[in-house]
């Protein structure tokens, strides 16, 4: 490789675009990808038709193979004609697309009212340039629109991507997206839903829902029973990176091994709303996740805990709130709650309990703690505590080397060693 020093922008761009043509040659040799061929004639860049024969990434550089005439294998729906109006492209001939390409761009927008769901076939990709502005209600560039019940589109199949999007249902039981295949993507769409944003509910089970960097709106808050993202019937999804508020709760997951991580939730276009984020499910991690807003009950709540991970989050929530709930039963098992920051709004008007667990009596190879909370009535648990009996000590087993272990019935504290517990207060 040549040395670094003195390589300008103009060499190291020179030699990019070697490597980049030599590949796409030996791919095109190859016959990697049917598509290549007919995008290098329509005069596609190199590295575009290389993002395309890799696979790339999805969203990226796709949308760059569609010409305005349906060039380079993919197909645009809808448009604006030469007044600038819409040619009035319609359900019907968004669906025939869909069923007849892989990759279908919407341009402008597309009133699908009466026609819903629009159904995206496996290994399909609907992308556009969207953005759905709430408070005018206007769908700026690229998008979908209907009044209807159930879902405005249905991502069925495996491997089917939704991509950059505005999708908005105003009904009052109407659904954005359904998605009920395997490995589905949803990414860098601007949604409004008045009961589920993102609905992962299929009748069978399924795994992988991949939602990401989606901005998920409605205004029902705790007037209905909406969910901004809900993961039903779906193992193994991965909500990271999305802005989801104005639901009764904002995220929902009741299947198991799931990642909830570097979402924003609130409360607002909404005036209330009851939790920010519910997990019912075991084994999930919410980690990195700011939750705040008006929540009436809880900014987390955990209704099945077994191997879940809830850390480092940022939790606000409303006086009367509690900022980390567990409703779980009696037994808190194999879990960690810890290194959160969780608020109320102000010591004026405390919110409930920072650490709330009604009902929990013992822990197994569990740790709550150390959370920093401030501006709550009660911090609620700071830490694993067993009721062992008045001079008794903690069951071993139950504990990790070096844990604290508090025990309630007489307030005694003790400290897991490789050779049993010690009571060291």
């Amino acid at each position: 490789m040549e040395n670094g020093e003195g390589m300008t922008p103009e060499r190291l761009e020179r030699l990019v675009d070697r490597r980049v043509e030599k590949r796409l040659a030996e791919l095109l040799d190859e016959c990697a990808s049917g598509r290549v061929p007919d995008a290098v004639r329509e005069g596609v860049s190199r590295r575009e038709a290389m993002a395309v024969a890799a696979g790339g990434v999805a969203g990226y550089g796709l949308s760059a193979l569609i010409g305005q005439d349906g060039s380079g294998g993919g197909t645009i729906v809808g448009g604006d004609d030469e007044n600038g109006e819409g040619d009035g492209a319609s359900a019907a001939d968004l669906q025939q697309a869909l069923d007849e390409s892989s990759l279908v761009r919407i341009a402008g927008e597309i009133d699908v009212s009466g026609e819903t769901p629009i159904r995206v076939p496996q290994n399909t990709i609907l992308c556009g340039d969207g953005v759905y502005r709430q408070a005018l209600d206007v769908i700026g560039g690229d998008g979908l629109r209907a009044d209807d019940e159930g879902p405005l589109v249905e991502v069925a199949g495996n491997d089917t991507q939704v991509v950059g999007l505005a999708l908005v249902n105003t009904a009052g039981g109407g659904d954005a997206i359904r998605m009920t295949g395997y490995t589905g993507r949803v990414s860098h769409t601007d949604i409004y839903a008045g009961r589920y944003g993102i609905d992962c509910s299929p009748d069978e089970r399924t795994t992988e829902p991949r939602l990401n960097f989606n901005r998920v709106l409605s205004t029902t808050g705790a007037d209905g029973e909406s969910v901004g993202v809900r993961i039903e019937n779906m193992n193994d999804a991965k909500v990271i990176n999305n802005i989801v508020a104005g639901f009764d709760t904002e995220i929902v997951v009741n299947q198991e091994s799931a990642i909830v991580s570097l979402n924003h939730t609130y409360t607002h276009p909404a005036s209330d709303s009851t939790v920010g984020i519910r997990i019912g499910a075991p084994a999930v991690r919410v980690v990195n996740n700011r939750i705040e807003g008006e929540s009436s009950r809880a900014g987390i709540e955990i209704t099945a805990s077994e191997r879940s991970i809830v850390s480092q989050n940022l939790v606000q929530v409303a006086s009367g709130a509690d900022g980390i709930r567990l409703d779980i039963g009696s037994e808190l098992a194999n879990s960690f709650l810890a290194y959160n920051q969780i608020e109320g709004f102000s010591s004026d008007e405390p919110a409930g309990t920072a650490v709330a667990a009604p009902g929990v009596e013992a822990f197994d190879r569990s740790v709550v703690g150390p959370n920093a909370a401030r501006y709550f009535d009660a911090e609620g648990l700071t830490g694993v505590a067993e009721a062992a009996g008045v001079d008794g000590t903690p069951n071993a087993d139950r504990y990790f080397t070096y844990q604290l272990v508090e025990n309630t019935d007489d307030n005694t504290v003790w400290v897991k060693a490789r050779e049993g517990m010690y009571r060291i207060a």
